[in-house]
């Protein structure tokens, strides 16, 4: 019955997937021209009572290296950084955003419409979440 409701959500989920942990408004910015890296953006929601810890994200298809970033600014400057992984707190939502915490798709085909990512977890568990890909144009909203 969860993986139904998963599906019905927009996403999947595997049986292994950590309880409680859901991903909200999953979606990638297309690629503009023959660019072939964007980001994509969701919100991690943890419904259960203890901290989650994302480890990293690949493609379902395996087409696509899948990197977790920040941006900040320092020192006047907007650099970005790879992180090693998210920690969502009990009870918590971490918003992956424009400007902020993001995944990078390395190797976006810009003719596809949905991508499929796997959120691999700290304790061995995974969780496949359907992102949906949005213009570029959409990018001003901040969704």
């Amino acid at each position: 019955m969860a993986v139904l409701a998963a599906l019905a959500a927009g996403g999947a989920c595997t049986p292994d997937a950590p309880g409680g942990v859901a991903f909200e408004d999953p979606w990638i910015r297309a690629p503009v021209g023959s660019q072939t890296t964007t980001a994509g953006y969701c919100r991690i929601v943890n419904g259960s009572e203890r901290d989650v810890e994302v480890t990293g994200f690949a493609d379902a298809g395996g087409a696509l290296r899948i990197e977790i970033h920040e941006t900040r600014e320092q020192g006047g400057m907007v650099r970005m950084r790879p992180l090693p992984k998210l920690t969502v707190a009990a009870g918590q939502t971490l918003s992956l955003r424009p400007g902020g915490k993001h995944l990078m798709l390395f190797g976006m085909d810009a003719r596809v419409s949905a991508v499929d990512v796997r959120a691999l977890f700290a304790d061995g568990g995974a969780q496949v979440v359907r992102f949906r890909v949005r213009p570029a144009v959409d990018s001003g909203s901040g969704r």
